[in-house]
Order: structure tokens, then sequence, then C-alpha cells
């Protein structure tokens, strides 16, 4: 179960990323702080990676128990938010 949004302050967290075409990789990522965004989702961040939001349910507020093990993916959806913000 994930843990509940936090306030308006940078947290670390884990961020689902899904890997490419030529690689299996999907996969939970450390190393990321994350914050509510006003504008809907979350605003992640990580030294290696641009900036960006994405929706709740690519980001997990606690150490997920099996990094290889997806989220509920909705369908239809977006993995990255426009604008950015």
């Amino acid at each position: 179960m994930r843990a509940a949004m936090p306030s308006k302050s940078k947290l670390k967290c884990w961020v689902w990323l899904k890997g490419s075409s030529r690689q299996d990789c999907a996969r939970w990522e450390s190393g990321w702080v994350g914050i509510p965004s006003d504008l809907g989702g979350i605003r992640i961040e990580h030294p290696d990676y641009v900036s960006c939001r994405v929706p709740d349910w690519r980001v997990s507020w606690e150490e997920p128990a099996d990094l290889k093990v997806a989220p509920k993916i909705p369908d239809d959806t977006q993995w990255k938010l426009i604008p950015t913000g």
C-alpha cells in the first residue's frame, strides 16, 4: 500500500519507470524527491534526469517491497504531465 501524499515540501520518493522497448527494465527507482504540484500530479526531481511533473500513480512515498512490481496503471493514462510546472 502506498503512503498518502505529503504536504507541500520536497520528500524522498520512488518513481515508476517503464523502461524502453529494447529492454525489459521497468522498475521503481530511488534517488528522487517529489512535491505535489498545484497543477496536479507530482513534480519530481533527480540529479540524472530533467525535472518534470508526473501522475500520482507513478510515485511512491515509501520504498516498494518489490522494485519490479508495477503500480496499478490506469488505462489510457499519461506518463508525463504538460506543462511540467
